[in-house]
């Protein structure tokens, strides 16, 4: 019995001195002043759309629009977002060899990409509606077939000076 009086005794010794080293007061005559900093973090976020899978380009047509490409959501001031596209020729499905270009385009312009800065990207205000443009003389030199072409989006958080 008395080694467990003992025991609560010393445990108790023991959480009065953490306690007490634990807070750090300060004696001084005059003024006393202190400080300290508090943090916080929010990671960036943002979301990209990218045109549907299922557009069909009509045979003969030269500019079919196939959608917008977007992106929002919340990123530092000093961090913006930038999205590129990489294509592929399209390929007749039964003879790899047999191919055909064309561009995509924004405003009548090649599109390789585009950059979202924070304000964009927080008003959702930026969309890029995209074009497959295949010139006339380009399906005139087609041969008959079913074609795939594959469009591959990638948007990238960067950070800016």
């Amino acid at each position: 019995m008395r080694n467990k009086k003992i025991k609560k005794l010393t445990a108790v010794l023991m959480c009065a001195a953490i306690l007490a080293a634990a807070a750090v007061p300060a004696y001084a005559s005059g003024t006393d002043q202190q400080s300290m900093e508090l943090t916080m973090s929010k990671d960036a976020s943002f979301i990209m759309t990218i045109p549907s899978t299922t557009n069909t380009v009509v045979f003969g047509a030269v500019d079919t629009e196939i959608g917008e490409v977007k992106v929002t959501g919340d990123v530092g001031t000093k961090q913006q977002v930038e999205v590129t596209v990489t294509k592929t020729d399209f390929v007749d499905e039964k003879d790899s060899t047999n191919t055909f270009a064309f561009s995509l385009q924004y405003n009548d312009a090649d599109f390789t990409g585009a950059i979202w800065t924070t304000e964009e990207l927080r008003n959702e205000t930026k969309a890029l509606p995209l074009t497959v443009h295949i010139p006339t003389a380009t399906w005139e030199g087609t041969t008959a077939g079913t074609y795939k072409a594959t469009l591959t989006f990638q948007a990238e958080l960067q950070d800016i000076g």
